[in-house]
């Protein structure tokens, strides 16, 4: 095998085994209503979206209860929020995240939050 076939194959090898990871998004739930789920800014990101349903899990990829395109951070924060339902200690909101990073699509898929107490800070 020629030098540059073998430096292509490796190339090749070490671009495919790394791909961009979406953050975990942090969930914050307020009382006595609204909610909000963000992830860090980090540069290459033009696009963040969050899908959810409240106590009920997702079949596949479907929208969901929430679906919303984010196109913009602010204060350093893609942030989705929802400032009107009411989230009972208990509830679970299933979601799933997109993030287009250096433009490219990343997803992370079966998330699932369970309430368990209030966030103090009811921006």
């Amino acid at each position: 095998m020629s030098l540059s076939l073998r430096s292509v194959l490796i190339l090749t090898t070490v671009l495919s085994n790394w791909a961009y990871e979406v953050p975990t998004a942090q969930v914050k739930v307020f009382s006595p209503k609204g909610f909000e789920v963000s992830i860090p800014h980090e540069e290459g990101i033009s696009l963040f979206a969050f899908h959810g349903k409240l106590n009920e899990d997702f079949d596949g990829l479907e929208a969901g209860r929430w679906s919303r395109d984010i196109p913009s951070a602010k204060r350093g924060r893609w942030t989705f929020r929802d400032r009107e339902t009411v989230l009972k200690v208990g509830d679970t909101l299933y979601y799933w995240t997109y993030v287009i990073y250096n433009g490219l699509g990343y997803r992370e898929d079966d998330r699932a939050y369970v309430v368990t107490s209030y966030s103090s800070n009811t921006k």
